[in-house]
């Protein structure tokens, strides 16, 4: 098992958790930003909390020194502990999306919609409780937040991956957090996270924005610290662009799922990386890719 902690930059760790659900090791990964104050970007799900408390403790943090848990969206990958984080870090505020308010008040809605969307991997999550209203923080675009001890952060709205995705940016490292408006990117191998309600539209305009930052390096919740930041962002407007194109047209001959993707394989070489996967992370992996396509293809899908 790989080791929980590895710096990103001074006062900046990535934590990789490890939660006991078959295929996700090296895929859940918050970042910890420690100046005066102490934040942390995503958790995940409710079922990765025993592993970041685990973390926590490792780095010599304190549960009761974090001040902001920031979540990019509220997808269960990323949110879903966002209830149970809040019982367990007491002095924490909670940083989300305007969209996300609601759902983070009362998630009935959005764990039902998990379990319907996600089946078995929403249940091995674990459920979904209330934050207290209280501790809510409602994002604004360009809204600054201090940590103290020069880390100074800058929140941008980057609707596309949900409705409710927001990205960090540390302009003083260059260091863009993404969440998943840039994708996932697996050691190296970057694919698209472009889930059921997808609009192409929304999507470029959100890249764009991140594009004008100019970030030195881009930071994925799934998974890791990437060099060559603008680039990268460039490179994925152009691959959603082309999945984009891939899609329609195999949509337009009538091929079913598993055709779109031999077609993205043959367009997209970097797909390659899934014949490099245990089967646990290849049936993730598959799964979360047919679901991307899904979103590209709207409903107009073979079954």
């Amino acid at each position: 098992m790989d080791s929980k902690i590895s710096a990103v930059a001074p006062n900046i760790k990535l934590l990789n958790l490890h939660p006991p659900i078959p295929g996700y090791d090296t895929f859940i990964g918050p970042y910890l930003l420690l100046g005066k104050k102490a934040a942390v970007i995503d958790i995940g799900p409710t079922a990765a909390v025993p592993s970041f408390m685990s973390a926590l403790e490792e780095a010599g943090v304190n549960p009761s020194e974090i001040n902001y848990v920031i979540f990019t969206h509220i997808h269960i990958d990323h949110a879903g502990c966002a209830g149970t984080a809040a019982k367990q870090l007491p002095n924490a505020k909670i940083l989300a999306h305007s969209r996300a308010h609601e759902h983070l008040v009362n998630p009935r809605t959005l764990w039902e919609a998990s379990l319907k969307a996600l089946g078995d991997y929403a249940a091995k999550s674990g459920p979904i409780e209330p934050v207290p209203e209280g501790r809510i923080i409602n994002a604004k675009d360009g809204m600054k937040l201090d940590l103290g001890e020069n880390i100074n952060l800058e929140i941008y709205l980057t609707p596309g991956h949900a409705s409710h995705h927001l990205c960090v940016f540390y302009p003083k490292a260059g260091i863009l957090f993404t969440g998943e408006a840039a994708g996932v990117c697996l050691k190296g191998a970057v694919r698209l996270a472009t889930p059921p309600l997808f609009k192409l539209d929304v999507m470029l305009s959100s890249i764009d924005k991140l594009i004008a930052l100019k970030p030195n390096r881009l930071c994925y919740s799934h998974f890791g610290c990437y060099d060559n930041g603008t680039e990268k962002l460039k490179l994925y407007k152009n691959k959603v662009l082309e999945w984009y194109d891939v899609v329609g047209t195999e949509v337009s001959k009538g091929s079913d799922i598993a055709g779109i993707l031999s077609a993205l394989r043959v367009k997209d070489r970097e797909l390659d990386y899934l014949d490099n996967l245990d089967k646990d992370v290849y049936d993730r992996e598959l799964s979360l890719i047919y679901n991307s396509i899904r979103g590209l293809a709207g409903s107009k899908i073979s079954k």
